[in-house]
């Protein structure tokens, strides 16, 4: 996925009608069977134009933000992220999850960071650290700004929201909801049966 130019597309925007067919030069990403997220990229001047399609997860969670200057976005479609590098048409990394509620990134580790009922730091397509619980249904909202994390979690049964923070670096919350008390426990192993402590 290349292009000849040589002019940095600097602006993102989701559209949300289908372009005419042949209006704009189209590149896939993800898969097009069922829900597409169509996002439009331009250089500043609006001369340079492409249009992303972008295959959706299954969360409601849709925006197109800028990762790194001058040409790098993070577009979150359903639960699916994916880093572009517009001027390129290139995809650097993605994240597919059915169960993921929202999607952040950290540029400085190039992580993505999933949101469920806990956060889940991604590294190469797999998660290499988790949080403790911080909802009891669903957590939205997720930006980044500097080296801070915010975000909203469900905390009651009648959608009762609170907000939240968390320190990117050390990988702890500074504000919000604890519910690590709902988590349960990893099995132990199966006992033996009781005629086996007689051998």
């Amino acid at each position: 996925m290349t292009s000849d130019t040589t002019v940095s597309i600097e602006n993102a925007e989701i559209i949300y009608e289908k372009p005419p067919s042949g209006a704009f030069e189209e590149v896939l990403f993800g898969s097009d069977r069922g829900n597409t997220l169509w996002v439009r990229f331009s250089d500043r001047d609006g001369a340079a134009e492409w249009i992303g399609k972008f295959g959706c997860g299954v969360s409601t969670s849709m925006r197109v933000t800028k990762a790194v200057e001058p040409d790098r976005f993070m577009v979150v479609a359903g639960g699916a992220a994916y880093l572009v590098d517009a001027t390129r048409r290139q995809l650097l990394n993605q994240h597919i999850d059915a169960f993921v509620q929202d999607i952040a990134y950290d540029s400085k580790r190039n992580h993505f960071i999933a949101a469920d009922v806990r956060l889940r730091i991604i590294e190469g397509g797999h998660e290499v650290w988790a949080s403790k619980r911080v909802s009891i249904d669903d957590i939205h909202g997720l930006r980044v700004d500097g080296r801070v994390l915010s975000g909203t979690a469900v905390v009651g049964y009648e959608g009762e929201e609170e907000p939240f923070s968390f320190d990117l670096d050390s990988r702890e919350f500074l504000t919000g909801p604890d519910f690590s008390s709902w988590d349960v426990p990893a099995p132990s192993a199966k006992p033996k049966p009781w005629w086996r402590f007689w051998k």
